[in-house]
């Protein structure tokens, strides 16, 4: 398969959402959600470099585009982290999740929602920072899955297992 790109296990991203506010105008055909996030952490895989132990600085959310055939959702996620050493980075994302029965009752807060696999969400991240240790990242490309997680009496967390894209041989 030369040519084809191979993946490097980068990070496992967790994100903390609450309930989705609808910010968008149905009658203009403008429909938007904004998901606010009350915590993120990224932790490095062993062996990724540079290697990241970051956590959400208390800003950031996901602006949210149903698809017309209501199949999609288009996520566009902008956030900040700050690492243990105090670096600062902001962390983008974007890409599709399929709506589900299973999602539409935990975005609903069903008590009977159940936690998601990985497979209906793909996402690429990116990266910007001002500390040079990180800027490596910046020139990275990021993939990742995604699935919901739902524990009883905590918040629904958002896993994303990341992966960084590389030359093929």
């Amino acid at each position: 398969m030369s040519g084809f790109p191979s993946l490097q296990p980068a990070f496992t991203v967790q994100v903390e959402i609450d309930a989705p506010l609808a910010v968008g105008s149905a009658s203009r055909n403008t429909p938007l959600n904004v998901v606010p996030m009350t915590g993120i952490t990224v932790k490095s895989e062993p062996g990724f470099s540079p290697a990241l132990d970051a956590t959400h600085m208390g800003v950031g959310y996901d602006y949210i585009h149903n698809d017309p055939s209501g199949e999609q959702m288009r996520l566009d996620v902008r956030s900040q982290l700050k690492t243990k050493e105090g670096a600062l980075l902001a962390m983008y994302y974007k890409g599709p999740v399929d709506i589900t029965p299973a999602l539409m009752k935990i975005l609903g807060g069903a008590p009977d929602a159940e936690s998601t696999p990985f497979g209906n969400s793909f996402v690429t991240f990116s990266f910007e920072t001002g500390a040079p240790e990180y800027k490596p990242l910046e020139n990275m490309m990021f993939v990742a899955a995604g699935r919901f997680l739902v524990q009883q009496g905590k918040p629904v967390i958002v896993e994303y297992k990341v992966s960084r894209v590389l030359k093929g041989a």
